[in-house]
């Protein structure tokens, strides 16, 4: 009797191993679509923000500083999309668009705090909407960020440690000449992409819907005479 109550524990045990140990780390292939003008998701996961960058500020309630939140300084006008990749998603981050890549560091923070609370993320592995930019998180912790110069315009890609912190690996340095789709990042614990893109830009994904990296397309550049 005793062995047979052990069992689940066990079960749960081996699950929460393979979990942290194989499943993670999982590198599936990916075949970006190449119709011109395309950004690509850079993750996988919930969409979980999609809004306006007008004067050096994320529009909503409340308004957010996009310098502090991107960790770079002069950001334009534009586009802001968030992707937050949870436990089960595939932790590599892939390149949104081809061209040089400008800058890329790391910003360092003192502590990491939580990304999201129980009823966020919750809603977030359920499918359904959460605002994580109205959190501490996404303006103190840990991130790596990269700025690529594309044919439509600079594209910023900054990845937000969880409470876990950072533990990813950039594969991308100043000078590089990134492929759209091409692994850019690997995220141990998670967290939370961010993308900005030129003003000129059209989101085509909206708050809750899931996309995966390198395959779903979340934003059109203008045609180019």
């Amino acid at each position: 009797m005793r062995a047979r109550s052990a069992l689940p524990l066990l079960a749960a045990a081996a699950g929460a191993w393979y979990l942290r140990s194989v499943y993670r780390y999982r590198d599936p292939v990916r075949l970006p679509p190449s119709a011109p003008g395309e950004v690509l998701s850079p993750a996988d996961g919930v969409v979980c923000a999609v809004r306006r960058v007008e004067g050096g500020q994320v529009a909503g309630e409340p308004p957010l500083d996009v310098s502090a939140l991107l960790g770079t300084p002069q950001v334009a006008d534009g586009w802001l999309i968030a992707v937050f990749v949870g436990p089960l998603d595939v932790h590599y981050v892939y390149q949104p668009v081809s061209g040089p890549v400008r800058a890329a560091g790391h910003v360092g923070a003192r502590t990491n705090v939580p990304l999201v609370g129980a009823a966020e993320a919750l809603a977030l592995l359920s499918g359904r909407p959460a605002d994580l930019l109205t959190r501490r998180g996404p303006l103190e912790n840990e991130r790596l960020v990269s700025v690529t110069r594309s044919g439509a315009g600079e594209v910023t890609l900054t990845l937000v440690a969880p409470g876990a912190g950072l533990r990813g690996t950039s594969f991308t340095r100043a000078g590089d000449e990134a492929r759209a789709g091409h692994k850019a990042a690997f995220l141990e614990e998670g967290g939370v992409v961010l993308l900005r893109l030129p003003a000129d830009h059209e989101p085509t994904v909206r708050v809750g819907e899931r996309v995966q990296g390198a395959l779903s397309v979340v934003a059109r550049a203008p045609a180019r005479a």
